[in-house]
């Protein structure tokens, strides 16, 4: 069943990528400008999705065109206690310049496992990266922290999904504005956020 789950979440993603997405390759234009806006998926995208054992999942488009140098960046970050540990996951594009409503996407599965592990789903627009996760936290909430378009700035992270966890009774909410890392984690025990980053490409 996980295996059959798994192959139906491939597919979906697939088709999302796939069919709501355009990437050009076409020689950049010298007026680089990113944007990142929130996609509202369809009733019956919802009930495919709903179908693959994915817990929670936010959906974002991505408009804009890069230099032949530039690079974007997908990652998951730990934060514990509001500081900073490590980074749990981290892909990229590759050499995908141009972008037409090219759908991204965050989510987790695996909120029932009875060691609380979390396996965490990063969608861009060349396939899904997927990574593991352990904690022990008893609550947790998985929301968006943006509700407008963002316009990326080079070298500057935007924070767009965060889950929070704690092993107590309560859980206290998060606020961002335009994709800033938000204020509040500070107050959660543990916060992962989605995080996309417009950098330089790494020389090899």
């Amino acid at each position: 069943m996980r295996n059959f789950k798994g192959y139906c979440l491939f597919i979906i993603f697939t088709l999302l990528l796939t069919g709501c997405s355009g990437v050009e390759k076409e020689k950049p234009s010298s007026n680089t400008k990113i944007t990142i806006e929130s996609y509202n998926i369809s009733e019956k995208e919802k009930m495919l999705i709903s179908k693959t054992g994915v817990g929670q999942i936010e959906f974002f488009k991505l408009n804009g065109t890069l230099k032949a140098d530039d690079n974007l960046q997908f990652s998951v970050e730990e934060f514990e206690n509001g500081k900073f540990k490590k980074e749990l996951l981290n892909t990229s594009d590759g050499p995908k310049t141009k972008f037409k409503d090219s759908i991204i996407s965050f989510g987790i599965s695996g909120m029932e496992d009875k060691d609380h592990s979390l396996k965490l789903l990063t969608g861009v627009t060349s396939g899904l990266d997927t990574t593991k996760y352990s904690n022990n936290m008893t609550m947790s909430s998985f929301s968006k922290l943006i509700g407008e378009k963002v316009t990326l700035e080079k070298n500057k992270p935007a924070y767009l999904v965060v889950w929070l966890g704690t092993t107590k009774n309560s859980l206290s909410s998060v606020e961002s504005e335009n994709g800033e890392l938000p204020t509040g984690i500070e107050e959660a025990e543990i916060a992962l956020l989605y995080k996309v980053l417009w950098t330089d490409k790494e020389k090899k």
